[in-house]
């Protein structure tokens, strides 16, 4: 049951280790802003089957209610806002580099709210993946770099590990109704922030200007990433701490976009892409040994 959770997660990877490329390819047919309200609109709606079971729901209390809309706001406006917005700035390899101090920045939340303990092992081979990050942060960044789109990654990477703690303490709500519910209120928050703004006739007028090619990749974010990936990360993190689903999730991302470059473009991984993979892939093995007294694995 471990390995499916892990299996889950690792898929879950693959799926958005290609996001950063085609969000950045979207982008030149549609804003950040429009992007998020529509990835989110249509992926709210793919749960309408299950609005009228939520709403009648007997858990709800005002508290729950407030800790689903933090956690909508923090998934489904702040992270994609800000990361979308970040690749205006950045390439998709820096961006998707950047976004992978996450796991960190879960462990010392969780740590602070959900009081969770981590083991040894597991901490050395989060290290040890992070560690594969740095190696190939240092082999990638051969030019100049925007500061604003790095603090636009690292804000978007915050606001994603905030989501996953706080996702993980919403147990009173199952798996597919926690979906519905963040993805209902991440709809309609971005929708508040458009008007607000005054651009929401700019994101009614961003599907008129898709080409078959970009309503292709609007449907990649929306079935694949926005929903098919997010069943899986529930599903492996609710099984797992929330220190390893994080870490399982995000640092073989930059192995599968440089795998998908590789197909996609041709570009040949580096040799600085195959020591990191050496290193990430043995942080990822660590993170799933565990000892027993007698100094056996499990």
């Amino acid at each position: 049951m471990r390995w499916l959770a892990v299996l889950a997660l690792v898929l879950v990877s693959a799926f958005w280790g290609g996001h950063s490329v085609i969000g950045k390819i979207t982008e030149q047919q549609m804003s950040p802003l429009a992007l998020t309200v529509w990835r989110f609109t249509f992926g709210g709606l793919l749960y309408l089957p299950l609005w009228y079971r939520l709403i009648r729901s007997k858990v709800w209390t005002w508290k729950l209610f407030w800790q689903v809309a933090f956690t909508g706001l923090l998934w489904a406006v702040l992270y994609p806002l800000f990361y979308y917005k970040a690749l205006v700035y950045l390439s998709p390899v820096q961006g998707l580099l950047l976004i992978n101090t996450s796991p960190l920045f879960v462990i010392l939340l969780s740590r602070l709210i959900l009081k969770e303990r981590i083991h040894a092992m597991q901490l050395i081979g989060i290290l040890l993946a992070f560690g594969g990050i740095v190696w190939m942060t240092v082999g990638q960044w051969g030019h100049a770099t925007s500061l604003l789109g790095i603090t636009l990654t690292l804000i978007a990477s915050l606001s994603f590990a905030g989501y996953t703690v706080s996702s993980r303490a919403l147990t009173k709500l199952s798996l597919y109704d926690l979906l519905a519910a963040i993805s209902l209120w991440g709809a309609i928050d971005s929708w508040i922030i458009a008007l607000v703004s005054g651009k929401e006739n700019q994101v009614w007028h961003a599907l008129g200007h898709l080409n078959q090619a970009g309503w292709l990749e609007l449907l990649y974010i929306v079935l694949i990433v926005n929903t098919i990936a997010y069943v899986l990360y529930l599903y492996g993190l609710r099984r797992l701490s929330t220190p390893v689903s994080s870490a399982l999730t995000f640092y073989p991302q930059a192995l599968f976009a440089a795998l998908l470059q590789w197909v996609w473009f041709g570009d040949v991984p580096s040799e600085t892409v195959v020591v990191s993979a050496v290193f990430i892939l043995g942080g990822v093995l660590l993170m799933n040994l565990r000892f027993k007294r007698r100094g056996n694995f499990q």
